[in-house]
């Protein structure tokens, strides 16, 4: 799988080994820029600021939770951050867990932990919905 450079990613996380390691295989498999939020409220904020190509991020979190963060994100007050594809890492992938992150929009889930080919894969996934999801709006313009 080749990734465009010029992909932008947030990667959330609280724990710093994650985030880096996540930022690490991100830029291995060719994304361009990474950057790192080490809370919700903090990914909030970079997406009210700055777009994102893919967010990947952790499920439980102290200040927003995964969960929490997906409500915000999905939320079509949010603007334009809205339709950013989403990567759950977690080490808690229970049933439960997984059902709840879909229903709130995640895209892929990936359980910590998971290798550079593994989120190459869940990357591919997303960019090939992405793809798709712009050419069947071309459709009808």
């Amino acid at each position: 799988m080749i990734i465009p450079g010029r992909l932008r990613a947030l990667v959330v996380d609280d724990n710093a080994y994650a985030r880096a390691i996540s930022a690490a295989s991100l830029k291995k498999l060719g994304v361009g820029d990474v950057v790192q939020a080490d809370a919700g409220a903090a990914a909030i904020l970079a997406l009210m600021t700055e777009p994102f190509d893919v967010m990947l991020m952790d499920w439980y979190m102290p200040d927003v939770s995964g969960a929490g963060l997906m409500q915000v994100l999905r939320d079509p007050r949010f603007g334009a951050a809205q339709a950013t594809p989403v990567i759950l890492m977690t080490a808690y992938a229970s049933r439960d867990n997984v059902v709840r992150a879909r229903e709130l929009g995640v895209n892929e889930v990936l359980v910590k932990p998971f290798t550079t080919d593994q989120l190459g894969i869940a990357l591919g996934r997303i960019l090939g919905q992405a793809a798709q999801a712009a050419a069947d709006q071309s459709i009808f313009l």
